[in-house]
């Protein structure tokens, strides 16, 4: 038995082993494989970084070139105009430059030894370090080395020429470089950092303050390339941190920088890795040793039982005699089958044995083939014969026969032997049996919707279908341990409980199907239609339930219901939904209506993200400050309505929500600052619907921002004001239809000699009692209407009828200016209107102007753009008119198809004695010629202010010292005189 034993123990033995140098070496080959790729996917991040903060680097690099080239610029104009006035010029620009520019410390004007020339300090080292190889991408601006502070920090050195044998120098601040790396994606202990390549470093992302200490460790740059460099592992020269290093050393400027995440950070999930893969390597092991030991006991317990069955064939046969069960057995060559007395008297066979052919011609043809494949897998040992077949008795009678059998090898040989057994009225009983339980599947099991029975006393399952146990994640077994309750919350017993007694009183009626929440297996609920009758089942009082799923129509259905009370975008109620709720509530109320100027600006100049991302913030704000004091509706475009119930305290409210408002909203890069404008109304004071309340908050709301305030409360007089726009907008209309405006011009004259160069257009509304309502008081209603379209049209077509009439009168080449609002720009075809109107009076191109301010233009930068550059193509020239009041912004104005710009009044009053006034003419007069633009100033209304800007190189003005706005025959008549006089 031990020699028995031996051979599959060693067997599993060699396996195990196999097996256990597979999976090591599969788990070891995994665990490389994913430090390489946590290796690969770290030096490209940093590789990232070290390029993207380039890229940032370079942008502020530009930023710094520009403004101190435009400063070196403006001084040698100065000096060259003005010498004697040069220096002060030039150190008024450097202030304004200092104010406007925070990241620069000082600028001062130096020869080339670096000897300051008008003030200031001045650098000794200059000579050393303005060489080619410090200059900042072949620009004019040359980087030098750090200097230390009076107030103890650092500051870079950089210079520009100005003119020959003259620097500007400037100091700049070292947050210019901090800003590059601060908020960079880096990790706890990750590091993206700036350096001179004389060893000084400029910011550092982890320790700001290390820009003041040497470096511990030296680090040694390899020479400039255009790439980043993948430096793998290395310790950090700063605090010796083993990290996974990128490095970029440009050739077009003289800084690098360092970019390094910290490989622990990186490799931790791979340390976690490791354990793990030890941890299975660990468990296979002890598994091993487990399957093992239990391989060796199974083998002596089969050898013991091996014993057991030979010493029990004897009694097996005694007992096979007492219980008339039959035997047989093949043996020999296999070709004849032998039986025992007592299976030759069960079946009236006249003969102890048989050919195994002539046997087999007695069974069933159906089943005779596969009967002889069973003997054949048995005799050879494959498996043991167990069948039930259909065998024909001598008297032509059908018998239904179990037949059992094995292969035993002794002695003798191979013998296979067997017993056989009279099955047929067992099996026809099974088989009606089987019909029975098919039809009631058919009718219960196989049913796709979940269906049970249950004891109505005991609420026990007594039977369940497929579908249930699908529906609910149990077994059979399960659920036939389980009642009722089990599958429903607790704190519906007593409802269960009460569906029960009306089952008892129900006398076998279906009971009305209801909703209720049942609950899985896995703890999820879900919502049921419960369909019940009353039957009786295997004697016992039971109620037939079939349970629907209605969980997804009651979602769909809220679903539904939220979506027509809810805006899509910011989960608020509607406006339309507020006032159903509030009307459906009663009671007293106050509505806050809040309109947030400066969100749409968002959304329009920094793109649908920003603006969501703004929106979203006063979403939170507002929607918390609504539960708190009532509820909170979103009305699309910029407006939100608060509405205060009953209990709590509007005054409150009010407060909490100014402070809400007021509060800057963080955007993705930025902070924004809204102007909010606050409606009042109450219900019933102001109304007893809440679309009255709710429309009276609004006019409040639009009140407010009329009158330049905050919070308006809603009295009649607004109203009456509402009724007093609303009739002026039908007078507006009848006029335009009636032809009623007309167009007045005042003349742009060229600074120098007084020539006329352009015609502006100011549209005019004369009144029946002489006077003239002015535009101040009817176009921001055109504009709020949409009316300004159809105005706008008839002013260009009237424009160009004018100028037809000046064509006639010899002054072709004098165009008009037409002014157009953003509404025009951007929700009608303003090329098409401008080119019907100059094709229909056979004008050439360039007879009509146009002029827009700069807050209309950054309504939606982009859109403007196309529609100016299209103008453009066409030959109209557009003015930018109010410049310097509004929010440019100029990355989007140097990209501007322009012509001109105007310098709004504001700012030319008393130019020649206000040095403010005066400063901020100077900066726009030479950011306006910088750009190629012609600059005109208006509002020239006496002759020093005339004088000046002639004095500093304005090329156009315009005010009343020049010619007041008038009819076009009083201006051709005006021209006529000033050609006759020259």
């Amino acid at each position: 038995m031990s020699r028995g034993i031996a051979h599959p123990l060693r067997s599993v033995s060699v396996f195990g082993a196999v097996i256990a140098l597979l999976l090591a070496a599969m788990l070891a080959a995994m665990l490389w494989s994913d430090h390489a790729n946590r290796m690969q996917a770290a030096q490209r991040q940093s590789m990232a970084l070290a390029a993207g903060s380039d890229r940032l680097l370079r942008a502020e690099l530009s930023t710094m070139e520009r403004a101190l080239r435009g400063a070196a610029r403006d001084g040698r104009e100065y000096f060259r105009q003005t010498p004697e006035q040069a220096p002060a010029l030039l150190a008024a620009s450097i202030h304004g430059m200092l104010e406007r520019n925070p990241d620069l410390a000082t600028i001062a004007l130096v020869d080339n030894a670096g000897n300051p020339l008008s003030g200031g300090r001045g650098d000794p080292t200059l000579p050393q370090w303005i060489l080619p190889q410090n200059r900042v991408m072949d620009g004019d601006l040359y980087v030098g080395g750090l200097e230390a502070t009076a107030e103890g920090g650092r500051v870079l050195l950089a210079a520009v020429p100005m003119q020959p044998d003259q620097w500007l120098l400037a100091r700049i601040r070292l947050a210019v470089f901090q800003r590059v790396v601060s908020g960079l994606d880096t990790g706890r202990l990750g590091v993206v950092s700036i350096g001179s390549r004389d060893g000084h470093l400029l910011a550092h992302s982890l320790d700001p303050a290390a820009v003041e200490r040497p470096l511990p460790r030296p680090l040694r740059l390899p020479p400039a390339s255009e790439q980043t460099l993948a430096l793998g592992v290395a310790d950090s020269p700063m605090d010796g941190v083993r990290r996974i290093v990128a490095l970029s050393v440009p050739r077009d400027y003289p800084l690098f920088l360092f970019a390094a995440l910290s490989y622990d950070e990186v490799m931790a999930p791979w340390r976690t890795y490791l354990y793990v893969a030890i941890g299975l390597f660990l468990l296979y092991l002890a598994g091993f040793a487990y399957l093992f030991h239990s391989v060796r006991g199974n083998a002596r317990r089969q050898a013991r039982l091996t014993d057991e069955l030979r010493a029990g064939a004897a009694e097996l046969a005694l007992a096979h005699k007492v219980g008339k069960v039959g035997t047989w057995s093949i043996e020999g060559d296999g070709a004849w089958v032998h039986w025992s007395d007592i299976t030759r008297q069960m079946f009236g066979l006249e003969l102890r044995g048989a050919s195994l052919e002539a046997f087999l011609g007695q069974v069933c043809d159906e089943d005779r083939e596969l009967l002889r494949e069973e003997l054949a897998r048995a005799w050879n040992g494959e498996e043991a014969l167990d069948m039930t077949y259909r065998f024909v008795l001598p008297d032509g009678g059908l018998r239904w026969l179990s037949v059992r059998g094995e292969r035993v090898d002794s002695q003798r040989g191979r013998r296979l032997a067997g017993a056989v057994v009279d099955v047929s009225e067992h099996l026809r009983n099974q088989e009606r049996a089987q019909e029975a339980e098919r039809q009631f599947r058919l009718l219960f099991d196989r049913n796709p919707a979940p269906f049970w029975i249950f004891d109505v006393d005991t609420l026990q399952f007594l039977e369940v279908n497929r579908a249930a146990m699908e529906q609910y994640g149990y077994s059979r077994e399960e659920f036939l341990a389980m009642t009722i309750l089990d599958i429903r919350p607790e704190e519906e017993w007593s409802e269960v409980k009460q569906a029960r007694d009306d089952a008892l009183d129900g006398h076998g009626r279906a009971l009305a199907p209801r909703v209720r929440m049942h609950r899985r297996k896995d703890g999820s609920t879900f919502e049921v239609v419960g369909h019940m009758a009353q039957l009786e089942f295997d004697g016992r009082a039971a109620c037939l339930t079939l349970a629907e799923d209605v969980s997804q129509r009651l979602a769909y259905e809220r679903d539904l219901a939220y979506r027509a009370s809810h805006d899509p975008d910011t989960g608020l109620l509607t406006v339309r939904a507020l006032a159903e709720q509030l009307d459906a509530d009663g009671g007293g109320y106050t509505i806050l209506h809040i309109q947030l100027r400066g969100l749409r600006l968002v959304t329009d100049t920094l793109g649908r993200e920003a603006g969501e991302d703004v929106l979203q913030a006063m979403v939170g704000r507002l929607g918390a400050l609504g539960a708190r004091h009532g509820l909170t509706a979103w009305q699309p475009a910029e407006d939100f309505v608060v509405a205060v119930t009953a209990g709590h305290d509007p005054q409150a409210a009010l407060e909490a929500l100014l402070e809400a408002a007021s509060e800057p909203v963080r955007g993705r890069d930025s902070f924004h600052q809204l102007e909010p404008r606050i409606g009042v109304a109450s219900c019933p004071d102001d109304g007893e619907r809440a679309d009255q309340v709710l429309g009276r908050a609004a006019q409040a709301a639009h009140a407010a921002r009329e009158q330049g305030v905050v919070v308006s409360r809603f009295d009649c007089r607004m109203a009456a004001r509402h009724a007093e726009r609303l009739q002026l907008a039908g007078r507006i209309r009848r006029a335009i239809d009636r032809d009623e405006f007309e167009l007045h011009f005042q003349p742009i004259r060229h600074a120098a000699d007084g020539t006329p160069a352009v015609l502006e257009a100011l549209l005019r509304w004369p009144q029946p009692d002489g006077g003239f309502i002015p535009p101040s008081d009817f176009i921001q209603l055109c504009e709020d209407t949409g009316l300004i379209i159809v105005l706008g049209r008839w002013v260009i077509q009237a424009a160009a009828r004018a100028q037809r009439e000046l064509a006639a009168h010899g002054w072709a080449g004098l165009p008009i200016a037409v002014n157009v609002s953003a509404v025009q720009l951007f929700n009608s075809d303003l090329l098409g209107e401008f080119v019907a109107a100059t094709e229909a009076n056979g004008l050439a191109p360039g007879a009509l102007q146009m002029e827009l301010t700069e807050s209309c233009l950054m309504h939606n930068p982009a859109q403007a753009m196309q529609v100016l550059k299209s103008l453009n193509a066409r030959g109209i020239a557009v003015s930018l008119d109010d410049f310097g009041t509004g929010f440019s912004s100029m990355s989007y104005l140097q990209h501007l198809p322009l012509d001109s710009l105007k310098i709004d009044r504001c700012f030319v009053t008393d130019v020649e004695r206000n040095p403010r006034n005066a400063a901020i003419c100077r900066a726009l007069l030479s950011l306006g010629h910088s750009m190629g633009l012609v600059v005109i100033a208006e509002g020239v209304e006496n002759q020093a202010q005339l004088d000046w800007l002639v004095a500093h190189g304005c090329d156009q003005v315009q005010g009343y010292l020049l010619g007041q706005p008038m009819p076009l025959a009083e201006v051709i008549a005006l021209l006529a005189l000033s050609c006759d006089g020259a």
